[in-house]
Formats: C-alpha cells, structure tokens, sequence
C-alpha cells in the first residue's frame, strides 16, 4: 500500500487552484448566495435557501458577469470588403489655449545675481551660517537659473 504524498509540487497546487475557481464562479455565478445562522450562532454562506432549523439573515442576487469586451467587438466587426474601419477612438483633442501660461522670457542675468548675492552672504556670514540661511540662498539660486 502506497503512502499518499503530504503536500503536492507548487505547479499542481495552482492547476488545482485554477481548476477549483472556474468550476466554482461558473456553478455560482447564476445562484444568490443565503447567509444564515445556526442554532449555536454560527454564520453559514450557501447558494441554497436556510433549512427551516437556520435563520435567513440575508439573500444577495449577483449580476452575471458582463460580456468579455473581445466578444463583444469581434461581434460587432463585420468585415467588408474594400470598405474602411470605423475608429475606434475619437481623433485626439488640441490643447486649450486657456490654461496657465509660463512665461520663457527671463533676465539671462539673474542666475548670476543670484550667485553673485549668494557668495556675498555666504562671504559675510562666514562658516558660522545655519542651515535655513544657506537653504534659502540655494532655493534662490535655484529659482533664478531655472
């Protein structure tokens, strides 16, 4: 007598899986799921009704699963000869000239300055500096040499 073997491979456990859920979803698509209480209190989901010794807490209608968009196009697809495809995509939109406006005029010099103020603080402050100041003269320069 041979001993079954304790678990099986990873690559049957998800065949089995895989088998287990689409036998199941298609047998419970069509049936409403009953949620019902035994005796001891304990809550029992079935696609059948309560038994007269349970009591019924809620029923729920599931909506069968809507067509597959693949079926429904090839569907719809009637091949004809010489004539042309309809898009399936409305032509791209322009962009709107009302949204905001960023302006690509700016001083040429201003990174400079923005140095320039940058060395002379740093100059003047020497290495005793904080950290907020010397961030904010980098955010400056930053913003200037965008």
């Amino acid at each position: 007598m041979h001993a079954m073997p304790q678990s099986f491979s990873c690559g049957w456990r998800i065949v089995l899986a895989c088998f287990l859920v689409s036998v199941g979803t298609s047998t419970w698509a069509d049936d409403p799921v009953h949620k019902c209480r035994d005796k001891n209190g304990a809550a029992v989901y079935q696609a059948a009704p309560c038994a007269a010794t349970q009591r019924t807490e809620w029923v729920r209608d599931y909506p069968p699963d809507p067509p597959s968009p693949v079926a429904s196009t090839a569907a719809n697809t009637i091949p004809s000869s010489g004539a042309a495809m309809p898009r399936s995509k409305p032509p791209p939109r322009k962009p709107s000239a009302h949204g905001a406006m960023i302006s690509i005029h700016r001083d040429p010099n201003a990174c400079e300055r923005a140095k320039e103020a940058r060395d002379r603080a740093y100059a003047r402050l020497g290495l005793k500096r904080d950290f907020a100041t010397s961030r904010r003269f980098d955010d400056r320069v930053a913003d200037a040499c965008r």
